[in-house]
């Protein structure tokens, strides 16, 4: 008897114009998922810096209570500790705390020294991350008794003012955001706003290689966490605080701005 079940199969495989369809359809979904994901690890840092600059600047209130309404300076010199007592460990200067090291016992964190799109992140804190106003926090307390301290009492419009801010520097002038030249002292961003490139002769503008594409581009989206100094904080875009800090009477970066 003839049996009628074939124990034969035939396979039919995929014909070459089929693979290209089905990689052309991959190519096409890859090229529109892949910036998604982008932005949105973008925004995950963007979220985890405003968080930093937010306890910076709660840290800052508190310091204000307990040094009788005066701002930290952004360096205090510190010949005699020894390597173990500064917090996060040595930066880029031995006997020197900078003023998120100053910070450090009311926010108990070394991670808030980093943004998570900065330059630096994991080594030197001090460049490519965080940097103050140096209207609010002056600049230096090698001599205590001879030093300018800023009073909250002279911040005119503390929801107004710029006080903590991305930074390529720890340190950040109005110069800085109004014209930078040179090194880490620059607002990120402010290369695409103004122009400029990391090495420009014409303009003095020399940016180290490292910090060239912070400079440019910026590192959120074209813009920068910025905590005022009623301790909220914002994102703006690089060319609010570029403008602010061409104004005439330097704008939000100045303490005695009313905030008009």
């Amino acid at each position: 008897m003839k049996n009628n079940t074939s124990n034969s199969r035939t396979h039919k495989g995929f014909t070459l114009i089929e693979l290209l369809v089905v990689i052309a359809i991959i190519a096409i979904l890859a090229s529109i998922l892949f910036p998604v994901f982008a932005r949105a690890r973008e925004n995950a840092r963007r979220a985890s810096c405003m968080s930093n600059v937010k306890q910076l600047s709660l840290a800052v209130l508190m310091y204000l209570q307990d040094y009788d309404d005066t701002y930290p300076t952004v360096l205090v010199r510190t010949p005699n500790l020894t390597s173990d007592q500064y917090p996060g460990g040595k930066w880029t200067n031995g006997n020197t705390l900078y003023w998120p090291q100053t910070l450090y016992p009311y926010h108990k964190s070394l991670q808030v020294f980093f943004c998570p799109s900065g330059i630096m992140v994991g080594q030197y804190p001090s460049s490519g991350n965080y940097g103050a106003n140096s209207l609010i926090f002056n600049d230096d307390q090698t001599n205590p008794a001879s030093t300018t301290v800023v009073r909250m009492a002279s911040v005119v419009a503390p929801a107004s003012t710029y006080m903590l801010m991305d930074s390529g520097t720890y340190r950040i002038y109005v110069s800085d955001a109004a014209d930078p030249r040179g090194n880490y002292s620059y607002t990120p961003g402010i290369g695409k706003v103004m122009g400029k490139e990391c090495s420009d002769t014409r303009n003095s503008v020399t940016i180290p290689d490292v910090s060239c594409e912070d400079f440019k581009s910026g590192r959120h989206f074209g813009g920068v966490n910025v905590g005022f100094a009623d301790g909220h904080v914002k994102w703006l875009k690089t060319e609010v605080v570029h403008n602010q800090a061409i104004r005439s009477d330097y704008g939000a970066w100045n303490p005695s701005y009313d905030g008009s």
